[in-house]
């Protein structure tokens, strides 16, 4: 009978001890649905060109968000414009850190308080700042904006590079919501009503994905050109097999289902310099030992190399 009132005990602590970790984690609504914190923006009038200071993007490679805008400065090629500083995730404090000291700040968080930021939520990347001698200045750490604005750079690079066109917005925001939030509204999710919901909503928008691509011809999303629709989808979709299938149980269908939708990773990871901003090792090792609310005892699973996942879908 011990044992039986002992695992009672144990198993409301257990959970009252996962909502504290998951509410610094991934915050909730009242119906426990996963809740992403807003950014920080600028006005949208803003001409990034007029800039005065020294542009730096900020990232950590294991970011899928952070990818997004990676993937903006490879195509562009703005190595000469805006210089990438990449931050490593102090596990053990659920933060980020500087590799080296910028502006005499080693944590994340201190960039954002000597730029005299409100922290809402927490200190996130990706974080698009200038510098003007000592003065720090954040453009946004909002990626919506961060690829828009990388995106309007006009880049000094000899060779010609890929305009990225917007596209349906409609389209583009069922892909934030559903796909790129919803693989986290499923892994996030604090009951079983808020996870299948996740689930429906996550999959019927890579139905509707297929469809599209199905209708379209060329390469893309959107047929021949390459669009904001493109760089929102891929980051999700190339962590899939590795993080997301399994972690955060996005499991109602396999991704090899979606036959374009496979045809379209395999075109997309093969642009010149997309594989530059894909670290699956560092993928495995921040995910499966970061949230430890999804993973307590931090095993990281046996996994192929991405690229061997691409040359077999090929």
């Amino acid at each position: 009978m011990q044992n039986k009132y002992l695992i009672k005990a144990s198993k409301k602590f257990w959970f009252w001890f996962w909502t504290q970790l998951m509410n610094g984690f991934a915050p909730s609504d009242t119906q426990g649905n996963y809740k992403r914190p807003e950014g920080i923006t600028i006005n949208s009038e803003y001409e990034i060109n007029n800039e005065n200071g020294k542009i730096c993007l900020l990232v950590g490679n294991s970011c899928p968000w952070c990818q997004r805008t990676l993937l903006v400065h490879k195509i562009k090629q703005l190595s000469k414009e805006v210089k990438v500083v990449f931050l490593k995730a102090d596990v053990e404090h659920g933060e980020w850190i500087f590799n080296k000291k910028l502006k005499g700040c080693v944590r994340l968080s201190d960039l954002y308080k000597k730029a005299n930021k409100k922290i809402i939520f927490r200190a996130t990347l990706p974080l698009l700042i200038s510098f003007v001698k000592d003065e720090v200045n954040i453009l946004s750490n909002e990626s919506s904006q961060i690829i828009r604005l990388l995106n309007s750079i006009q880049s000094m690079s000899k060779d010609k590079t890929v305009k990225i066109k917007d596209c349906d917005q409609q389209l583009l925001a069922l892909i934030h919501n559903n796909i790129n939030n919803g693989v986290y509204r499923c892994g996030f999710a604090r009951n079983q009503s808020s996870y299948e919901k996740a689930s429906k909503n996550l999959f019927a928008a890579l139905n509707e994905i297929e469809d599209e691509m199905s209708r379209n011809k060329g390469d893309w999303i959107f047929g021949e050109e390459l669009t904001y629709a493109d760089i929102y989808l891929f980051p999700t979709l190339i962590r899939w097999e590795l993080i997301y299938s399994k972690l955060f149980k996005c499991t109602e269908k396999e991704l090899s289902y979606f036959e374009k939708i496979i045809e379209w990773r395999i075109k997309f990871f093969k642009i010149s310099n997309v594989d530059k901003t894909c670290y699956d090792n560092e993928w495995k090792k921040d995910y499966y030992k970061a949230l430890f609310p999804l993973n307590p005892n931090q095993v990281i699973p046996v996994l192929p190399p991405l690229k061997e996942i691409i040359r077999l879908e090929s």
